[in-house]
C-alpha cells in the first residue's frame, strides 16, 4: 500500500496522514499509554509524591509540560515570552512536593499559584493545551506560517510533541515507583 500525497503531507492507505500522526503524538501516539490513561485516578497527594532519588512528581512532571506548552503557544500567538536562562525557570515551583515518608497535612506551600496547588486545575490547563497543540498540527495552513526563527511551525511542533512523549515515560516511571501503576483503566505493565 503506497503513501500518497495530499498537499505538502503524506496520506497512508487507511487515510491518516503524517499531520494525523503528529497530532496524535500530543495525547501520547499510538505505541504509548496515552496521557489521559497515565493520569487516570491519579490523586492529588500521590501527583505530588516525590519518589526517593528522584527529582520531580507526577505534577512537577505536568507543570513544566503545561509550562512550556503554554510557552509554546504564546510565541504562535505572536508573543514573545522571554527565553529561560537556566533550565530549573522551565519547572515551576510545586505548591506540596511530598516526600513517600513525610505527612501531607504538614508539608507546607512553596507558592501559592492556585495551578501549582490544585492538581484538577492542573490537568485542566494541561490537556487543554495538549488539545491545542493537536489541533495546530493537523491545520496545514497554520503550519505553513514560519516561526520566530524562520522555520515551518511543523518544526518545533514535532519537537514539543516529542519532549511531551519523554516525559509522558517519566510520569509512567514516577507512578510506578509511588505504587500508582496501572492506572482505573489498566496501561502497559513491562
Amino acid at each position: 500500500m503506497a503513501a500518497r500525497q495530499r498537499g505538502r503531507y503524506l496520506v497512508n492507505a487507511l487515510g491518516v496522514t503524517t499531520l494525523d500522526a503528529v497530532s496524535s503524538l500530543f495525547h501520547g501516539g499510538n505505541a504509548n499509554v496515552s496521557w489521559e490513561r497515565a493520569l487516570d485516578g491519579l490523586s492529588g497527594e500521590q501527583a505530588h509524591l516525590v519518589p526517593a532519588g528522584l527529582p520531580h512528581s507526577v505534577a512537577g512532571i505536568v507543570a513544566h509540560v503545561a509550562y512550556w506548552q503554554t510557552y509554546l503557544l504564546a510565541v504562535f500567538a505572536g508573543d514573545d515570552p522571554p527565553a529561560v536562562e537556566h533550565a530549573a525557570q522551565g519547572w515551576p515551583d510545586q505548591a506540596r512536593q511530598v516526600q513517600p515518608d513525610s505527612d501531607p497535612a504538614t508539608s507546607d506551600p512553596v507558592n501559592s499559584d492556585p495551578v501549582e496547588t490544585d492538581w484538577e486545575a492542573l490537568k485542566l490547563i494541561f490537556f487543554s493545551g495538549l488539545d491545542t497543540l493537536a489541533a495546530h498540527a493537523r491545520d496545514e495552513a497554520f503550519l505553513e506560517l514560519l516561526d520566530r526563527k524562520g522555520r515551518p511551525r511543523i518544526v518545533p511542533l514535532t519537537s514539543f510533541a516529542g519532549h511531551g512523549l519523554y516525559h509522558l515515560g517519566q510520569v509512567v516511571t514516577v507512578r510506578q515507583l509511588i505504587g500508582a501503576w496501572p492506572p482505573p483503566g489498566g496501561g502497559d505493565t513491562w
